[in-house]
């Protein structure tokens, strides 16, 4: 028989979470719209996936500093937990697979850190995924893998092999294989080749807020990664959420589904509750992958050639600052805008960027510089 069935994106309306019951409220929510698009949805082929947005359980309960050590101690969730369990029940009663993210903490991996997690619920209900974002926008202060790459060489080893499938994991399921990226780290194209890389057929990929979903920034972005790799993308958007308080709403919107081609072949442009849906051909892009000539471009990776690129980075201590993390908690924001002043700088000071004529170097304050170099040193 061939694999093909109906794949779901629920583009909702969410809170950001202030108590850690906020984070059922939604779920309950998600619950009527789930149910509504198996019964619906299901009139083209058998609804198998149901993917929410990043953001739609608990928005993004934010802070840097002492304000994160007082969140992830107080307010966010671990996986697995109760919220995971509700989505495991709906799991198995709707016999589907769902993916979904949270803002939450992993105590085994480390304490007093708040990850950005998405994952993924089997139809018998248990999480058989999780992906941690790796890059974040200067708005998040969350814990990526290179924040604590530390650990993750303790954990893991410094075999490469097993390294790229921890920091980019995928999913091999009865209805094909299924990688994660969140928000920000669709912004890289190396973030969707690594989910290629280790078998990905369908990439997960939400969001960005305004703009840049307005200006079709995510769009080109996600179609692209598509092309490149071969991959439906399916990429829900959150359809508003509710500031604390629970008095201003701020609407999103525009929900795709793209094929391994790069296609558009579902799409909402509106903000508020609705859905995208679109048939999954996965036999199809098998077929693709392994008689085309030519658009099945990850056969042709001449990886020699690239690894110079990042051999050189890291030769001159790599780009990003890694273990920042490791003693501290995430920079507020304030902290993140002026170690975004030091990356320029250093892009300048490589030849990368060429600043116009009456550019002056920025100053970076010492409390960042201290940070930085005290990371460089573990």
């Amino acid at each position: 028989m061939r694999l093909q069935y109906t794949a779901v994106g629920i583009q909702n309306v969410s809170r950001m979470a202030v108590t850690r019951d906020d984070y059922m409220k939604d779920i309950e929510n998600l619950a009527l719209s789930m149910r509504y698009a198996v019964w619906n949805c299901s009139l083209d082929l058998p609804v198998k996936l149901i993917a929410v947005s990043e953001g739609g359980i608990g928005g993004w309960c934010l802070g840097g500093g002492e304000e994160h050590l007082r969140i992830c101690r107080e307010v966010v969730p671990e996986i697995p937990g109760p919220e995971t369990r509700a989505l495991g029940d709906l799991a198995r009663e709707l016999n589907v697979y769902i993916i979904a993210q949270m803002v939450a903490k992993d105590p085994e991996l480390m304490e007093d850190r708040i990850f950005n997690i998405a994952f993924i619920i089997d139809p018998q209900g248990e999480v058989i995924h999780r992906h941690y974002k790796t890059a974040f926008y200067q708005r998040e202060p969350n814990v990526a893998p290179s924040d604590i790459w530390n650990v993750y060489l303790k954990k893991y080893g410094d075999d490469p092999v097993k390294l790229f499938k921890a920091v980019f994991p995928v999913a091999k399921t009865e209805i094909g294989n299924i990688g994660t990226l969140i928000c920000a780290e669709g912004s890289y194209p190396e973030a969707a080749r690594g989910l290629a890389l280790n078998g990905a057929e369908i990439i997960w990929r939400t969001q960005y807020p305004e703009p840049w979903m307005g200006n079709g920034i995510a769009e080109i972005q996600n179609r692209a990664h598509a092309v490149f790799n071969n991959c439906y993308v399916v990429a829900p958007n959150i359809g508003a959420i509710y500031f604390p308080g629970g008095v201003h709403q701020m609407s999103c919107g525009k929900s795709q589904i793209i094929d391994y081609r790069g296609n558009v072949i579902s799409q909402y442009l509106g903000g508020g509750e609705t859905l995208v849906s679109s048939v999954l051909d996965i036999d199809g892009l098998r077929d693709f992958r392994v008689r085309a000539q030519w658009q099945n471009l990850v056969k042709d990776l001449r990886v020699e050639e690239y690894k110079t690129i990042y051999d050189a980075a890291m030769a001159r201590g790599g780009i990003y600052p890694r273990n920042l993390c490791m003693e501290d908690p995430p920079f507020t924001e304030g902290d993140q805008l002026e170690l975004v002043k030091h990356q320029i700088n250093r892009m300048v000071d490589w030849g990368v960027f060429t600043p116009p004529a009456d550019w002056e170097r920025y100053a970076v304050s010492p409390e960042v510089t201290a940070r930085v170099n005290k990371a460089s040193k573990l």
